[in-house]
């Protein structure tokens, strides 16, 4: 299954992608509590499979549905299924936020090496760029709800997930911009997030 926020691989990454944005070569951050980055990925899977499609974030054009099943330490960015989309959401202050650009389970290490190796993208933070980082492959399991958009059903899945991902701490309250574009092969993603942080 592949999500068009976000994209992997695990090929060292350049230092530059196409489009100008940075890429790390250096692992993504853990996520707030310490988790590691497969704990990271298994966990924005999860959240993205636990809303079925009426009320799904990732299917959500607006940010109606943004703060659908969001963590209390970590508030997850969504990309889309391949659209553009313009969301406001309303982000508690204090959180930090993490999502993918492009991303993707897989069955095989492979399947994941040949994703990544074709996705580039950008986040942009209120005009300034925002460090990208390539992760992947990682062994991750979640579970996702009857209906909803990712795993298409109910149940446990277990699969190499792998992404462009990015992090932030968390935003002064206020109004923020936050534009999330990537694109693999005939994938192609762009969000604008208006978040306002209070």
């Amino acid at each position: 299954m592949t999500l068009s926020a976000c994209s992997s691989d695990d090929k060292k990454p350049s230092a530059a992608s196409s489009s100008g944005a940075e890429f790390s070569d250096t692992p993504i951050p853990a996520a707030p509590g310490g988790d590691e980055v497969a704990d990271l990925q298994a966990r924005w899977w999860g959240w993205a499979a636990s809303q079925p499609e009426a009320t799904n974030p990732v299917s959500d054009p607006t940010g109606q549905q943004c703060a659908q099943g969001q963590p209390d330490d970590v508030w997850f960015v969504a990309g889309t299924f391949g659209t553009e989309a313009k969301r406001t959401c309303t982000v508690p202050a204090g959180r930090p936020l993490a999502g993918p650009l492009l991303n993707r389970t897989a069955d095989t290490v492979e399947q994941c090496d040949a994703f990544i190796g074709a996705s580039d993208g950008e986040v942009v933070l209120d005009g300034s760029p925002v460090d990208v980082k390539k992760v992947g492959p990682e062994a991750i399991r979640f579970t996702g709800v009857a209906g909803n958009p990712v795993t298409k059903s109910a149940g446990e899945v277990s699969a190499q997930g792998c992404g462009l991902w990015f992090t932030l701490a968390p935003l002064a309250p206020g109004a923020h911009k936050l534009t999330i574009s990537g694109v693999s092969d005939d994938l192609k993603v762009s969000v604008e997030y208006t978040l306002n942080v209070g």
